[in-house]
């Protein structure tokens, strides 16, 4: 029996126009700016390569998931079989915070992982694998 590997739930995308767009469900606050979008497949990713997907992202609205994967806004692309992602932008006060919020939990992830790698022995060239 094979069971389907575990996915994560995209709760933010980040933009191309700027904006953080977080994930709604039923309705999105009044006047809110709205971002759906449908991921790129990893071979989609490779295919147009960073130039190409940045060159996209200057026509159309492209953003970058919280899941990782990179949203493509609708009718850009078939969605049939891809991910969908629904949300609205952010407020400038909201999105600082969010960013504060980031920002904060990647520094204690790098400390940890930081005082982690420090703890465990390293290896001379003769003992590695």
């Amino acid at each position: 029996m094979t069971t389907e590997p575990p996915t994560l739930e995209t709760e933010l995308v980040l933009a191309s126009d700027g904006g953080i767009y977080v994930q709604f469900e039923e309705e999105p606050p009044l006047g809110r700016r709205l971002f759906t979008g449908y991921t790129l497949t990893a071979d989609e990713c490779a295919q147009h390569g960073t130039k190409g997907l940045l060159r996209w992202a200057c026509l159309q609205l492209l953003a970058l998931g919280s899941d990782g994967c990179v949203y493509v806004q609708e009718g850009v692309i078939d969605p049939r079989g891809s991910k969908e992602f629904r949300g609205y932008a952010l407020t400038s006060e909201q999105a600082e915070r969010v960013v504060q919020e980031i920002h904060r939990t990647a520094f204690n992830a790098t400390t940890a992982a930081l005082a982690k790698r420090r703890s465990t022995p390293r290896r001379t060239r003769l003992e590695q694998p």
